[in-house]
């Protein structure tokens, strides 16, 4: 870019180079996770008994209660991946931009940035995982004996962090201030899993997922900002929660570690109740408005993969307001990996994404939030998975 171009705010578009995807190798099924949710109902009715507390009542025994059926059925997934011990996010992303950049031809001194969206960072404080992710890289922080200018950027909205990612490497890009980014979406949520939450511990699963994003002529933009819309209600932020862990509660007893208080619970009825009316009209509607979209545009449509039931739920309300395009997922076999979800589903199906297609990226979650793109592909997407 010239330094005349450059400083002439939304003078850029941004594509889609190359998509990434990786999965951990080991395979969690159904029967595990039921297993083990049967394993922790006998540690809270023996501890219950040892103080003399009683027997866990019926009701109680079914929240620990599922099965491959249930899980398939009210759920939709068939499986899930989880992290060996010891790998954490941080390793998931690697793997899943270094085979981007082995595969593609992509430079890693040619980023100028990289977006990094997680949940579930390697450390909880510090090193931020972009900056870790700089080094595996590869990437020096001097060029010759100047500094290189370097964006590190940390996005972090629960289950819309991808999209927040997104939005984020568009304005870099848009604004001149990037030429090529790295947009991660990647999270090791088994290790947020809460055995004693069937609502969660049925669905979570880890991957690394990796986007090179590029400027373009405006002509050639992807996206826009009238395509990009936002929602968010704080009030009903209890509905997906950490308790303990975090500044609010810092500290933790040994009985609030193995009561899995620092780990996630969800009332699942509750987001349903408010996720799937407000994505399956209002949001999409305002986002299409906001756009000068209509929902008989849209060639494909990517949700993000909390449960699949409740995405069918959501596209049925879409297809009622003429939607006939294809949904891309993951086919239950990855469960909810939170920021990998929807470029998951992409890479999987990489052989839909055709120049021309029209698209809708749609994700909920936590806090509680939707985030909405609509964008249209104008260029060839390569795409490495290893899953």
């Amino acid at each position: 870019m010239d330094s005349e171009s450059s400083n002439q705010p939304g003078r850029y578009g941004m594509c889609v180079k190359a998509i990434s995807a990786y999965a951990p190798r080991h395979k969690i099924t159904n029967k595990r996770i039921a297993a083990r949710l049967r394993l922790e109902r006998m540690r809270v009715g023996s501890d219950r008994r040892n103080n003399g507390g009683g027997v866990l009542d019926t009701k109680e025994k079914k929240l620990f209660a599922t099965s491959d059926r249930w899980i398939q059925r009210f759920i939709g997934f068939k499986e899930r991946r989880f992290a060996s011990n010891g790998e954490a996010t941080i390793d998931l992303a690697s793997r899943a931009a270094l085979q981007l950049i082995n595969e593609t031809g992509l430079k890693a001194t040619d980023l100028d940035g990289i977006v990094f969206g997680s949940v579930t960072p390697s450390h909880l404080y510090s090193p931020p995982d972009s900056a870790l992710l700089q080094d595996r890289l590869g990437i020096s922080p001097f060029d010759n004996d100047e500094p290189r200018e370097f964006f590190c950027v940390d996005t972090s909205l629960a289950c819309s962090t991808w999209i927040a990612s997104i939005r984020q490497a568009y304005l870099l890009i848009s604004s001149g201030m990037a030429s090529n980014l790295l947009v991660i979406g990647a999270d090791r949520m088994s290790s947020t899993i809460n055995w004693r939450d069937r609502a969660l511990a049925t669905v979570l699963g880890d991957a690394g997922t990796a986007l090179w994003v590029s400027a373009v002529p405006p002509e050639e933009d992807w996206f826009d900002m009238k395509q990009f819309w936002g929602w968010a209600s704080g009030r009903d932020s209890d509905i997906i929660i950490t308790p303990m862990g975090g500044s609010k509660a810092p500290e933790m007893t040994s009985g609030d570690v193995l009561s899995y208080r620092h780990r996630l619970i969800m009332d699942g009825a509750a987001v349903r109740e408010l996720i799937v009316p407000m994505v399956g009209t209002p949001g999409i509607k305002a986002a299409l408005k906001k756009a000068g979209w209509t929902m008989d545009m849209i060639d494909l449509a990517t949700l993000h993969e909390a449960n699949l039931t409740l995405n069918k739920s959501i596209v049925d309300q879409w297809k009622d307001q003429g939607f006939k395009g294809q949904v891309l997922d993951a086919g239950g076999n990855f469960g909810n990996t939170t920021s990998a979800t929807i470029p998951l589903a992409l890479a999987l199906n990489a052989d839909e994404l055709k120049v021309g297609r029209k698209f809708v990226w749609s994700a909920f979650g936590g806090g509680l939030t939707v985030n909405i793109i609509l964008g249209e592909i104008k260029h060839e997407i390569k795409s490495v998975v290893s899953v």
